[in-house]
């Protein structure tokens, strides 16, 4: 919110300079962003009177000017259209540092004399870009005719600027006024209203004027017709202002709804009265794809949940948004019907989103206006526009405000106050912030009550009312005081624990943790989406029961997320375009929907997505791309570091995944998620590369709850381990997970170790074949083991093998 210095003295006097008032206010919880110093470059600028102007002997568009400011007389060539005798202009000296009014860039250049067509120029009457103002220079910039001359420019025109942060919660500073409330408050200073129109002066009413078929998003809605309005350009002072804080005239009418809209919070819209048809309004949801074309001259499909402005036939407006091209003041009109209202905050904030269509009106109404502001507004501009239009006069009023916004009671104890905040403030004290601020504070009984003013939606509880309290008292006085008594006891988060050993062990795998948005769309979802419409991956859930985000941040994607990989495919697919090689995991919600109107079951969700080379080109580097079993490595190493034991894959088919390179993950023989890679033409679909991608996908909810509360013990032997390698000859559908399993039970519990470290297909052991060796570790907790205890193991563990998976061991 755009601040300047002189508008909000005729609100406030504070005394202070644009920097002291910024600290202020942002001390108190207003933030100051930034000071912005209109003028301060003009240093050797005035103001001027032209008193001659005669013809350029050697140049048919140029003329000469004679200015006098103060002390300074002088001839200056300029080729300005609209310089006359007698008018008021910015004349700048040589050494003045001014815009190039010629160039776009906007750069500056320093004043010089010199000849222009054979006649000396010793100075320049400056354009309104020249001096910062706007982007006009065709003519020079004409000052009212009390501008003082001999006056720097700086001190009639300069102003400092202050430009506040408006968080959500604000919306009542959002105005001139309300920066204006703000200062009287913090500096005990009067705050003065502006001039308006008496409200009896609004008459006659019309009945029938206004009508509101959608009283759940337009609590009120006023309406003045206005007859005998004359549009031309704004006095300086109107347009000074809107230039000041960033707006750009327009004419007098819009120029007013603006102004207002600036000055006190409330946006105002004004509709030539000859194209409303029946002159009446209709405030009415919009018919389920109605085009409409709005001021920016767009063309927008509006849904049946847009709140639109219309008359006896058609929409000439989005509440809230922007009017129409079908209604807007142009040169010739002349009765117009000056619209404020309230609309529904949520309603204003879903259809400027959803049009991608924000303007200053609506992001004010999507804070949440006072619905008493819309009268107050009414009645300055209304007043602004009989004063700016002398033949203007009101023919119909109605204002429609069937639930009017009421103040209401906080009560609470006054020892509340120094309980809370550390502090003992006098009655008197508190009486007098409160008072500061219009809550109408009353003292009775040790209790304390107050009504916040209907603009004040932030203050709805005692520690609002207190919070106010220490604010305006300000926070720096309050104590600096120790907290005591005795603390809670340090209780860790178990869950929250065991992801952050999985980050540990993943990001050690050389894997980088991703946060993505948890909504999706159906595009994302289509590869792991069945032809019943079931999405289905680490969760499995028809789509139409999925839970849709009634305001999305894209509209693309309303679907809270029930798998993960979607998400994780779209940062592969940004990161590829910079790097070769991609390895993400994520640790986040799934989103499984419930009973209708209930909130969703939020099961913890890994997803892990891998591509690219496997390592970077070097003699050290195991060269080759990324696989599945690059992917499986890294989970083993996370489930081992958090002491997951007994899961296991079973290959089995997904249509998402490469046939031959997918499987079930299981814990026991409960099925909690999937690993493999993805088919190379879903691949190609999700432009992901040409390369492999592995990925992979669990629920953690059953995952840690096998984890035991502590871990198991592990004697440290006392004698040294023995060593045996076994080379298994299975089938080829044997799986190595069933091999090894089958190994750890015959061996039983001498051993305390196992390693793949060999595979072997060839025409030896037969084509349908394959070798697995392995490494294994004895040892005994009493004894060194012999060779003896090794050799009787043997036969057994050939048993083993040739019941439970038909194999045998190599000699």
């Amino acid at each position: 919110m755009k601040t300047p210095m002189r508008w909000l003295s005729e609100f406030v006097e504070t005394g202070l300079t644009a920097r002291e008032l910024s600290h202020r206010m942002t001390l108190a919880g207003l933030e100051a962003e930034k000071i912005e110093e209109l003028g301060a470059g003009w240093d050797k600028v005035f103001v001027a009177l032209v008193t001659k102007v005669e013809r350029h002997p050697d140049a048919d568009r140029l003329v000469l000017a004679t200015v006098e400011a103060g002390e300074h007389r002088l001839t200056v060539v300029t080729g300005a259209p609209n310089i006359a005798e007698g008018q008021r202009v910015a004349l700048a000296l040589a050494g003045a540092r001014l815009i190039d009014g010629h160039s776009d860039s906007g750069e500056y250049k320093v004043l010089k004399p010199g000849k222009i067509r054979g006649v000396m120029s010793e100075g320049m009457v400056c354009s309104e870009k020249e001096l910062g103002l706007s982007d006009e220079h065709e003519g020079i910039l004409v000052l009212p005719e009390d501008a003082p001359v001999g006056l720097p420019l700086r001190e009639y025109l300069g102003d400092d600027v202050i430009e506040f942060e408006i968080t959500p919660n604000l919306v009542h500073d959002f105005s001139i006024r309300g920066i204006a409330r703000e200062a009287g408050a913090l500096l005990d200073k009067p705050v003065r209203e502006q001039p308006a129109l008496d409200p009896a002066a609004l008459t006659p009413v019309q009945p029938g004027l206004i009508t509101i078929e959608a009283p759940d998003l337009c609590s009120r809605y006023i309406g003045i017709v206005i007859d005998g309005v004359e549009v031309g350009p704004s006095p300086a002072w109107l347009a000074d202002r809107l230039k000041a804080v960033g707006l750009r005239p327009i004419n007098n009418l819009v120029d007013i709804t603006n102004y207002v809209m600036l000055e006190l919070g409330q946006p105002l819209h004004a509709f030539d009265l000859r194209y409303l048809t029946g002159e009446r309004i209709v405030v009415r949801r919009a018919a389920e794809g109605e085009k409409f074309e709005t001021l920016d001259h767009t063309e927008r499909t509006l849904t049946a949940d847009t709140l639109v402005i219309a008359d006896g036939e058609r929409t000439v407006g989005i509440a809230g948004v922007m009017g129409g091209v079908n209604s807007e003041v142009v040169d010739d009109t002349t009765s117009i019907l000056l619209e404020g209202a309230n609309f529904n905050m949520s309603s204003i904030r879903q259809t400027a989103r959803a049009l991608k269509l924000r303007t200053d009106a609506s992001a004010r109404f999507e804070r949440g206006l006072d619905p008493n502001l819309a009268g107050d507004a009414m009645l300055r501009a209304a007043h602004l526009i009989l004063e700016l239009c002398p033949n203007a006069t009101i023919r119909a009023v109605e204002d429609v405000y069937p639930k009017p916004v009421e103040r209401r009671s906080i009560t609470f104890a006054f020892s509340r106050i120094e309980r809370l905040l550390g502090i003992a403030y006098p009655e008197a004290h508190v009486l007098d912030v409160l008072n500061r601020l219009d809550m109408r504070p009353v003292i009775e009984n040790g209790q304390i009550t107050v009504s916040p003013p209907t603009y004040r939606h932030d203050v709805r509880i005692r520690e609002d009312v207190i919070e106010e309290i220490a604010r305006i008292s300000g926070y720096d006085l309050l104590p600096e005081t120790l907290p005591t008594g005795t603390t809670d006891e340090v209780r860790r988060d178990r869950v929250y624990g065991i992801q952050e050993q999985l980050r540990a062990s993943l990001t050690a795998s050389g894997l980088y943790e991703a946060v993505s948005y948890p909504t999706v769309g159906e595009a994302e979802l289509a590869p792991f989406t069945d032809d019943q419409g079931v999405v289905s991956f680490a969760t499995c859930v028809p789509l139409a029961t999925m839970l849709r985000v009634k305001n999305p941040l894209q509209a693309e994607k309303p679907y809270l997320r029930t798998i993960l990989a979607p998400s994780l495919f779209n940062i592969v697919r940004e990161n590829l375009k910079h790097t070769p090689s991609v390895r993400f995991f994520e640790l986040a919600h799934g989103y499984l929907p419930t009973a209708p109107d209930e909130l969703p079951n939020e099961v913890s969700l890994l997803g892990i997505v891998m591509t690219g080379d496997r390592a970077e080109l070097s003699r050290f580097g195991n060269a080759g791309d990324i696989d599945v079993f690059d992917l499986k490595g890294a989970l083993e190493a996370a489930f081992a570091r958090i002491g997951v034991t007994g899961w296991s894959v079973k290959p089995e088919s997904h249509p998402a995944l490469h046939p031959g390179r997918s499987a079930r993950i299981l814990l026991g023989e409960e099925p909690i998620g999937w690993i493999g890679e993805l088919r190379p033409d879903v691949a190609a679909e999700q432009d992901l590369g040409s390369k492999r991608v592995a990925v992979a996908e669990l629920t953690l909810n059953s995952v840690i709850a096998s984890i035991p509360e502590r871990p198991d013990t592990r004697i440290v032997q006392r004698f040294l381990p023995v060593e045996q390698d076994f080379a298994v000859v299975v089938d080829r559908t044997v799986s190595a997970a069933e091999v090894e399993e089958t190994l750890r039970s015959a061996c039983g519990p001498l051993a305390s170790g196992f390693v793949l470290f060999d595979i072997f297909e060839g025409a030896q052991i037969g084509e349908e074949n394959k070798s697995l060796a392995y490494r294994v570790t004895f040892t005994a907790p009493d004894r060194p083991l012999t060779d003896a205890d090794l050799t009787k193991l043997r036969p057994r563990i050939e048993k083993s093998l040739k019941q439970r998976v038909g194999g045998k061991l190599r000699t």
